[in-house]
């Protein structure tokens, strides 16, 4: 077994060699090991990222195992090929980030796979967060019903770029991921295949400012059949609590729903996010995978076991 950490950006070669052990690791697993986050990270100018490789052998001459990501906020994702579980390269993976990210370190395990859990306690960590994913069959849902003074539109990339950012900033003022996006992060996700301007909803006032918004989506590649996304909705904290949030997400299922194709319509919502929980069941999403955030607990000591891997 040989680790090194690599700064970002990763080699073109190296960062589409990752992508595809994390396609492989989700034909495996039927759940995706890394988020769109870190994926758009693997070659892009992102300072502060960490990328920590496991190989079989020496760099460059053998297959990747197992790849890491970390953060410059200590958020992480690990996976490890299908092929080269339990034989270490897992525990070797995450002894490096507790090395690198210390007691900052938040490990997502997305599907919360045994393994995971298994690996995450013999070194000394628990479980913080919750983060739910939910799907709904593609079927009718109701008209959506605008606040007075709101109109909706779609969003024009280039105009539109600093109000957006501002308001999900504002909306997501207390989520670490979210209200932290930069023109950057989304500049990287315009220039995406799948971005689609006509997807893309903002509720306006009548001087033109945004006061929420409605991001979808549609994945045609990861599956039997393409399914859309509720990628996000963010409300201004001045229309909280005026039902702007359910008329936003209406629209967008609605969206959604007028592509016959789609077999579903899937969310991500935090474990602490009630309300919006609430909402989506009654607009009859259930669960179908929860992703857990492990930290470490007690502190951390490479005397930990490690004679067994994920």
């Amino acid at each position: 077994m040989t680790l090194e950490v690599v700064p970002s950006p990763l080699p073109t070669a190296t960062a589409a060699t990752v992508t595809e052990l994390a396609r492989s690791a989700a034909h495996s697993d039927g759940v995706n090991p890394l988020s769109e986050h870190t994926l758009l990270h693997l070659d892009g100018e992102h300072p502060g990222d960490a990328h920590l490789l496991a190989y079989a052998g020496e760099p460059g001459s053998s297959e990747l195992a197992g790849y890491a990501s970390l953060g410059p906020d200590g958020s992480a994702e690990l996976v490890v090929g299908p092929a080269y579980r339990r034989r270490g390269f897992g525990t070797a993976l995450l002894r490096m980030l507790l090395d690198h990210g210390g007691p900052e370190l938040r490990v997502w395990a997305h599907g919360r796979l045994p393994g995971s859990d298994e690996l995450a306690g013999r070194l000394g960590l628990t479980v913080t967060r919750e983060l739910y994913f939910l799907r709904r069959p593609s079927e009718p849902v109701a008209a959506a019903a605008w606040p007075e003074g709101i109109s909706v539109r779609t969003f024009v990339p280039g105009q539109d770029n600093s109000g957006w950012l501002a308001v999900n900033a504002a909306a997501f003022a207390h989520h670490p991921e979210q209200g932290s996006w930069t023109q950057a992060d989304l500049a990287d996700r315009l220039q995406q295949p799948w971005f689609d301007p006509a997807g893309f909803f903002l509720a306006v006032t009548d001087d033109g400012s945004i006061a929420g918004y409605h991001w979808t989506k549609i994945h045609e590649d990861e599956g039997d059949e393409p399914f859309g996304e509720v990628y996000v909705v963010g409300v201004s904290p001045d229309h909280q609590g005026s039902g702007l949030g359910k008329a936003l997400t209406l629209e967008g299922i609605r969206h959604l729903q007028d592509d016959r194709s789609l077999s579903s319509v899937v969310l991500y919502v935090d474990g602490t996010n009630t309300a919006a929980h609430r909402l989506y069941t009654n607009l009859g999403f259930t669960t179908a995978a929860l992703d857990v955030q492990f930290a470490p607990v007690n502190g951390f000591t490479n005397d930990s076991p490690s004679n067994s891997a994920s």
